[in-house]
């Protein structure tokens, strides 16, 4: 786990963004190199920040891809300190990108619902109580093995919305207190936090703000990430005040 207990005053979270991605992620744009990135986490005042490229595509080349982003940002010989990571695709049960290699990286954070994403694992029955057993076992599966720092974007339906012509926000609706508090406190057994994104918070603030307080009772550890694809979206104040309304 990246934090050791947890941190529940988001001015002390906003000094870490441990989400967004270089222009190595085929999503992210031209601008997003890592001298621009720390030149830009320099003038917000970040004291920390992951690059955590996606791997589900670029699973062979992603050693190679890190040491890469290394030598750039020793160049840049910034104050900033800097976590070589990534964004890997938790696809299916039991089934992750780089399972079974020894992954030295700095920091690793899990994808579980890029259900947009070809290869991505449903559920035979696409309707909400199947989709929320499937995240479950899902899960199970990452936390057993103790692959995980962070959970990205945990349980947004942002993408599923769309899939299945639901509502935004139907997903987070389906899961009660008690299953939200089992599976948040089964991550954080195993080591492992749960990122409050800001464009899923913003999206979903009824799921997060209970998603937040129920850690907050369990002990949990919480991430933020801004998931970055562009330098404007590097500076994790800029929604601050908008995280602190939902969120309290």
């Amino acid at each position: 786990m990246f934090f050791t207990q947890g941190i529940y005053d988001l001015d002390e979270l906003s000094r870490y963004n441990l989400h967004m991605h270089t222009n190595f992620s085929g999503c992210a744009k031209p601008e997003m190199t890592v001298q621009s990135i720390l030149k830009t986490a320099e003038d917000c005042g970040l004291q920390m920040i992951a690059l955590t490229d996606h791997t589900m595509e670029y699973e062979d080349e992603f050693f190679e891809r890190c040491d890469v982003l290394r030598n750039a940002v020793a160049e840049c010989n910034s104050n900033v300190k800097v976590l070589i990571g990534g964004e890997f695709s938790l696809y299916g049960v039991d089934k992750y990108t780089l399972k079974g290699k020894d992954v030295k990286t700095d920091y690793r954070l899990y994808s579980q619902n890029h259900f947009h994403v070809t290869g991505w694992e449903h559920p035979e029955s696409r309707d909400v109580n199947s989709y929320k057993r499937l995240t479950v076992d899902m899960l199970h599966s990452l936390f057993k093995d103790k692959a995980a720092d962070t959970v990205a974007h945990p349980i947004t339906d942002s993408y599923l919305a769309k899939l299945c012509g639901w509502e935004r926000g139907t997903f987070g609706k389906a899961w009660s207190d008690n299953e939200l508090g089992d599976i948040i406190k089964e991550g954080f057994e195993s080591g492992c936090a749960w990122e409050l994104n800001v464009g899923a918070v913003l999206g979903d603030p009824d799921l997060y703000r209970r998603m937040f307080n129920i850690g907050k009772e369990i002990g949990a550890v919480f991430t933020l990430g801004t998931d970055a694809h562009r330098l404007c979206d590097v500076d994790t104040k800029t929604h601050l005040d908008e995280l602190k309304r939902i969120l309290y």
